[in-house]
């Protein structure tokens, strides 16, 4: 949390100490007032920064787009090589936090915000398809590697699977290597 703001670092510890709760206890079942305990903060605090728990979901979900974006840059990955290094940390993130990173990506795919972070991850994908598919392709592409990406995190939740990071990096790079075969 070098460089940010006493504001900046203080909502980061909320979202921090959210994201723990939500995944331990559900997202039904965690208030304002639990999350002010944990993060050390005064409830009203914690609505400083979130209206409601809506808001929270949002800025939790954009948070770790722009993590995973991040990891992108540092590792500088191009073409096919960002899209592997973009869902592996992504399923990191989900191994780590299996029922919140569902609950967020649910959220995030009906919230209709210029700013969704689940365009943002399909963004992402596209550059590094058209750097080797045609531009037409690249679209039906995204599409279908987001799927497989959504399918293995439901995949994991409907058969009470253990979120284990290294078994779904590999199974989706599978399924990568089936949906980027070059004709």
């Amino acid at each position: 949390m070098n460089g940010l703001s006493k504001k900046e670092k203080t909502r980061m510890t909320i979202m921090h100490a959210a994201k723990g709760l939500f995944e331990r206890y559900g997202l039904d079942s965690v208030t304002f007032s639990q999350i002010a305990d944990e993060a050390d903060v005064c409830r009203t605090t914690v609505f400083n920064h979130f209206s409601d728990t809506c808001e929270l979901m949002l800025a939790l979900t954009c948070q770790e787009v722009e993590d995973a974006r991040e990891h992108c840059r540092q590792a500088g990955a191009e073409g096919t090589e960002l899209i592997y290094t973009l869902f592996d940390k992504l399923i990191e993130d989900a191994a780590y936090y299996p029922s919140l990173t569902s609950r967020l990506i649910n959220n995030a795919i009906l919230n209709s915000e210029e700013d969704n972070p689940i365009r943002t991850i399909e963004k992402i994908t596209v550059s590094g398809l058209e750097k080797e598919y045609p531009q037409e392709q690249s679209g039906r592409l995204c599409m279908l590697i987001c799927g497989a990406f959504y399918g293995l995190i439901n995949h994991y939740h409907v058969n009470n699977l253990n979120f284990d990071a290294g078994q779904m990096k590999a199974e989706f790079r599978e399924l990568l290597a089936s949906i980027l075969i070059k004709k």
